[in-house]
């Protein structure tokens, strides 16, 4: 049977093969009635299994906890906090009582309805939370028809998962493929701090799987493939077995530098959004942190988080960090990251915490009281104006008092901040390059689009060039951390231009640390200035 491809979005990146597991059902049956006399019992039944349902997710939270994975830990909770709703009790209440539902039936019904009016909501952000209630619905469902979700090894097939089903997977599920979801759901952020390979928003034709079939799926281009052939069955699980090898190399070497061939001397450094990644980055040799984003795990919040909040969310991720580079982006609302409190608002990034300076203060309040020990930088995101990074350093200097200024950098990611990075770096103390949002905004392509930026296309090179030039100008340090940093034919070309800095996801960075060290950085140079002007070639020694 020919090869079928079904197209979603990259939610977590890598490659995974094995049997199609679809995800059981929660053994509702809407067909029965209860009658008057049973219906208190069935009830009681409901709240119990919702409670249950809660006491595992607080389980399941305190076991991230344990591990240091404090960030994913929260996320879990608020589902826990979902069970207990007076909102979701009351409707399942009415099924029961009124409509004569079983427990598991007026469960998934009213988890069902909860999701679907915050899937109806016009605010991406908020409308992706609607899988966390299904999560929820379905977990207690289970328990009240006295089942268990039981799970195999291979790659999970489902409409939507909550963060906690992701968070308690075994080691023996491959990758997970999902009808629904976005990239900035909870579950794909739990999933990518597991390295484990997830595609969304596939559609309801990925229901049509049958149990047991093999698959593919491809984390990093979005894609899954029924009936793949031999010749792509062997090639995913060789790249299983490649990257598995490729941190076992990484680990080994973590201590030494990443130096070209010619002794360029590149740092790597890591993007992260949880302790998990960070502890993973370092493992495989990372210099830091170059990215640390802070608006994921609030992407569902009523209102801008104070000081404790950051606080709390801070701590632990940079006291893993000791002794070692820091950079903290300012909260990147805004677009496709815009949580309830925003809907509606038209800016992103600097732009909407210089509306509300009073949560810029408690950011930036929260950063520095929990930065102790680290060589702090902090990221003004989405910057295009030298005005904004001006009044971002004065509202850092009003909550500094006798505290040590961190480097001040900004995000050149609009063409528009790369045309004046010039003005940008005379005020700054380095500049890091967002090649996503900027290679998106340059060749005006969705940000939803799944696979890999060109970056390398000339007319964004341009601006990248014209980037590190204004940095190398001021005598400050450049960075680059989109997903440019780690793709193979990018990588090069970045280093060539100039690059002081790449920061990768932490999966990446061993791999990345490698191929530098089989680079050579006059060939990298001689590369850019080619591809500057749309030709091609390679840098090696050795190609990445």
């Amino acid at each position: 049977m020919p090869e079928r491809t079904l197209t979603g979005f990259a939610a977590a990146p890598g490659l995974a093969a094995g049997p199609a597991v679809l995800l059981a059902a929660s053994g509702a049956d809407d067909r029965v009635t209860v009658p008057l006399e049973g219906r208190q019992s069935q009830l009681d039944g409901a709240l119990q299994a919702l409670a249950a349902a809660a006491a595992q997710l607080e389980r399941i939270a305190g076991d991230l906890r344990e591990e240091g994975r404090g960030a994913e830990a929260e996320i879990v909770e608020t589902g826990a906090l979902m069970a207990h709703d007076p909102g979701l009790e009351a409707a399942v209440s009415e099924l029961v009582l009124k409509g004569g539902l079983t427990a598991a039936s007026a469960i998934s019904q009213a988890a069902e309805a909860a999701a679907d009016q915050l899937a109806a909501i016009p605010d991406p952000m908020l409308a992706e939370r609607a899988d966390d209630v299904r999560s929820l619905g379905r977990r207690a469902a289970t328990i009240a028809a006295g089942g268990r979700d039981e799970r195999v090894g291979g790659v999970l097939v489902a409409a939507g998962l909550g963060p906690a089903d992701v968070a308690e997977l075994g080691p023996e599920v491959e990758g997970v493929a999902l009808a629904a979801g976005g990239v900035t759901a909870h579950a794909a952020i739990v999933a990518r701090s597991l390295g484990l390979p997830m595609v969304v928003g596939l559609g309801r034709d990925v229901l049509d799987l049958v149990e047991g079939e093999t698959i593919v799926v491809d984390g990093s281009l979005g894609r899954l493939v029924r009936y793949p052939d031999p010749g792509r069955l062997a090639q995913a699980r060789s790249e299983r077995e490649r990257r598995n090898q490729a941190r076992a190399t990484a680990v080994a070497r973590r201590l030494e530098p990443a130096i070209t061939l010619d002794g360029r001397r590149v740092k790597v450094l890591a993007n992260a959004s949880s302790l998990a990644e960070v502890r993973e980055a370092l493992e495989q040799g990372a210099e830091g942190v170059g990215l640390l984003r802070t608006e994921l795990l609030f992407l569902a919040a009523q209102a801008w988080p104070d000081v404790e909040t950051s606080f709390r969310f801070l701590a632990p991720l940079l006291a893993s960090l000791q002794d070692r580079v820091a950079t903290v982006r300012l909260f990147d609302f805004g677009g496709d990251k815009t949580p309830p409190f925003l809907t509606g608002a038209k800016g992103r990034g600097v732009e909407l915490l210089l509306e509300n300076p009073q949560a810029l203060r408690d950011q930036l309040e929260a950063i520095l009281r929990a930065a102790q020990g680290v060589a702090l930088r902090l990221l003004v995101p989405m910057v295009t104006r030298v005005e904004q990074v001006v009044a971002v350093r004065q509202a850092l200097s009003a909550v500094l008092r006798d505290r040590r200024p961190p480097a001040l950098g900004a995000m050149i990611e609009t063409p528009e901040a790369a045309h004046r990075a010039a003005e940008f770096a005379r005020q700054l103390d380095f500049l890091s390059l967002g090649t996503n949002d900027l290679t998106q905004l340059a060749l005006g392509l969705e940000r939803e689009s799944s696979g890999t930026s060109p970056a390398t296309h000339p007319t964004v090179l341009r601006l990248i060039d014209a980037t590190m030039r204004a940095g190398r100008g001021a005598g400050i340090p450049i960075e680059v951390c989109g997903e440019a940093a780690s793709d193979a034919d990018a990588m090069p070309v970045l280093v060539g231009l100039g690059a002081d800095e790449l920061s990768v996801g932490a999966a990446r960075v061993g791999e990345v640390r490698e191929a530098l060290r089989t680079l050579n950085f006059a060939a990298c140079q001689e590369l850019a200035q080619r591809s500057l002007l749309g030709q091609t070639g390679h840098a090696g020694g050795e190609s990445l």
